[in-house]
């Protein structure tokens, strides 16, 4: 099944994840861990009519009204849902408890019609998974529950109610719409259940309350505890705990106030998505909650890439979420390749995601990552602990440079798109190795290890000024000796012919790309090859915006010619700029690019990835981590200098 990109809501407990079309759909359950493994291809729930033939009207029908909003600072969800045909409401509320693996569906129901009904719920669900001999299904006598499994994955649906009916395969989506269901087999190798519950006679504008519960365990004997336990506990504690939770989450950590309340809400809304895209278990940082089953356009956003994460993490430290960020950088010592290196992107359990090339930037971004975070907490047990993977990965990347031009070897860029030797990898790198002989002078280590990872980085910013900046034309540029046609010869007329594995293998690179792009400002901000307030980083920004602006809509796109989901602006990239305009003073230009940003959010605050070039409206991945990052850098930015 083909599902929706675009996620209007998420919830979960950094360790089970929900998320929610704008119609309450419930899209994808993700657990054990936050990215892996998706638990439902279908789950829907809807309201009958007793004794009425096909009744049963799902909740996320489009002939119903709908309304979805956030509970105020909290990831609890609110949806409204008005069927005027058959003539009742539900109010649900979507949260998943902090403490217990489960996904709590209040529900308020009430009869609006002006004659008594006898009304019941109704869930159909399928598990996801294409191969039928991996998956079954079972109704649970003993629990009043049904039971999806497979293996030690375990999943109920229950409620605090008996249950009055349930369907195992045999077309049971046609037998839920129906309202009836047969209940003979309670066992079955299979992949798709009904259940229902009967909810009594409500009379003219009575409302009546209804709890689902899907909880999720590694054994029957667990999953049987969990039901015991949420239903001892009831759904109505459930509930204000998991509210008190979030509101006391917020309250740990650092408060910005601007008196203005879409910066204020969006702020908190920022922190609240960080908690979710964070992975209790591991200690993994998400880039987003999107899947693209079926790999038509981006083949997945639920990894972990140290790029992302190292940015994210620095708006972690600057909300004082700082044990996080300590438990991410552990996660990244696991992970670390024998090497010294990161690859591209991992699993949230720290097992390696499916990958495309080396991406050199991301090492180097992890390592001054580490070093920021010692810069916010002057925990030296942490760098202690670092230590060894520090020098692993500085040694990699000493390693990792090409001879003739003393850049880092070719590797795909930033945005994952084209192999060769890049400013902006070259700049991360510098900035890795320039962090490790820091961690190496306030450790005391090896003074011919410092000096020697100072001289290889010196030695790159100057490779940097002599092959990416045109003194003549007043910019750098993007790549040298980089791989234009992914696909084919390279139509330069002369093309430069370079190994690219240790097993001799060659291949024809362009020599150089004039492309503007937006990651030229990671020469300054924030990896620091040169100031912020140097000319030629005040130039390149200068051509950013000229080049990059896009027309009608505003903010910043990636680069050039960028084709990607139609070369949209992104809202990353407008507060890349925007974070530039903060740290050289001029916070006019700053909250310019920063309330563009705002204006990309989504109806409950969530920031995505882009804003589509022609409506204005939020496009693409939706939350992304890394839009929500850009945003607290700069507003906690701007808050330090007291202009907002």
């Amino acid at each position: 099944m083909q599902k929706s990109y675009y996620n209007n809501a998420i919830t979960g407990n950094s360790a089970m994840l929900a998320t929610f079309s704008d119609r309450a759909e419930l899209l994808r359950l993700f657990w054990p861990n936050i990215d892996y493994m998706q638990q439902f291809d279908k789950l829907f729930c809807g309201i009958y009519i007793k004794n009425v033939n096909g009744s049963t009207v799902w909740l996320n029908d489009h002939r119903c009204e709908h309304q979805q909003e956030y509970i105020a600072d909290t990831n609890v969800v609110k949806s409204t849902i008005i069927n005027y045909f058959n003539g009742y409401r539900v109010i649900m509320y979507d949260f998943v408890y902090p403490d217990i693996d489960v996904l709590v569906r209040k529900c308020e129901i009430e009869n609006l019609s002006d004659e008594p009904k006898e009304l019941g719920f109704m869930c159909f669900s399928a598990a996801s998974g294409s191969d039928p001999d991996v998956a079954g299904v079972r109704f649970d006598f003993n629990n009043e529950a049904l039971l999806h499994y497979r293996c030690n994955n375990y999943v109920s649906i229950f409620s605090d109610i008996p249950v009055c009916g349930f369907q195992l395969g045999n077309n049971a989506y046609d037998a839920a719409v129906s309202t009836y269901l047969f209940g003979k087999d309670d066992i079955g190798m299979m992949k798709d259940a009904a259940v229902s519950w009967e909810l009594g006679r409500f009379d003219k504008k009575q409302v009546k309350s209804f709890n689902l519960f899907i909880g999720a365990s590694h054994s029957q004997k667990e999953i049987s505890q969990l039901i015991k336990q949420c239903r001892s506990i009831g759904a109505e504690k459930l509930f204000n705990n998991t509210q008190k939770f979030w509101k006391e989450y917020l309250n740990n950590a650092k408060q910005i106030k601007t008196g203005n309340s879409l910066l204020d809400d969006l702020y908190k809304r920022s922190l609240l998505v960080f908690s979710l895209m964070y992975d209790k278990k591991s200690g993994g940082l998400m880039a987003a909650p999107e899947l693209d089953e079926y790999f038509t356009k981006c083949g997945r956003y639920a990894y972990c890439w140290g790029r992302d994460a190292a940015f994210i993490t620095e708006a972690l430290d600057k909300a004082g979420l700082c044990e996080y960020v300590d438990n991410f950088y552990k996660w990244a010592v696991k992970v670390q390749e024998e090497d010294g290196s990161w690859q591209q992107r991992y699993h949230m359990d720290g097992n390696l995601g499916p990958c495309w090339g080396l991406q050199i930037d991301e090492t180097g971004t992890i390592l001054w990552g580490m070093l920021n975070h010692y810069k916010y907490t002057k925990q030296m047990d942490f760098l202690q602990f670092v230590w060894d993977s520090v020098k692993a990965g500085a040694d990699f990347l000493s390693a990792f440079i090409d001879k003739e031009t003393g850049l880092p070897k070719p590797s795909f860029d930033l945005w994952e798109e084209r192999l060769g030797e890049h400013a902006y990898s070259a700049a991360a790198v510098y900035a890795g190795l320039k962090a490790a002989a820091e961690i190496a002078d306030i450790l005391g280590k090896s003074h011919v290890e410092k000096e020697k990872w100072i001289t290889i980085a010196d030695n790159m910013r100057n490779s940097i000024i002599k092959y990416f900046w045109k003194e003549d034309f007043n910019r750098f540029i993007r790549s040298i000796r980089v791989k234009l046609n992914g696909w084919g010869a390279e139509q330069t007329p002369n093309p430069v012919m370079l190994e690219v594995n240790p097993k001799g293998y060659v291949r024809d690179f362009t020599p150089e790309d004039w492309i503007v792009d937006v990651s030229l400002i990671g020469l300054s901000i924030p990896f620091e090859v040169f100031s912020a307030e140097d000319s030629k980083i005040s130039n390149t920004v200068a051509l950013i915006e000229q080049t990059l602006t896009s027309h009608g809509i505003g903010g910043i796109k990636r680069y050039e010619n960028d084709n990607y989901i139609g070369g949209n602006p992104w809202i990353l990239t407008t507060l890349w700029v925007a974070l530039y305009y903060a740290k050289t003073g001029n916070y006019d230009k700053a909250k310019e690019y920063l309330f563009w940003a705002v204006n990309g959010r989504t109806e409950l605050c969530l920031l995505p990835e882009q804003v589509n070039r022609e409506t204005g409206r939020p496009d693409w991945v939706i939350p992304l981590t890394w839009s929500h990052a850009m945003y607290i850098q700069v507003i906690s930015e701007l808050d330090a200098a007291g202009v907002l």
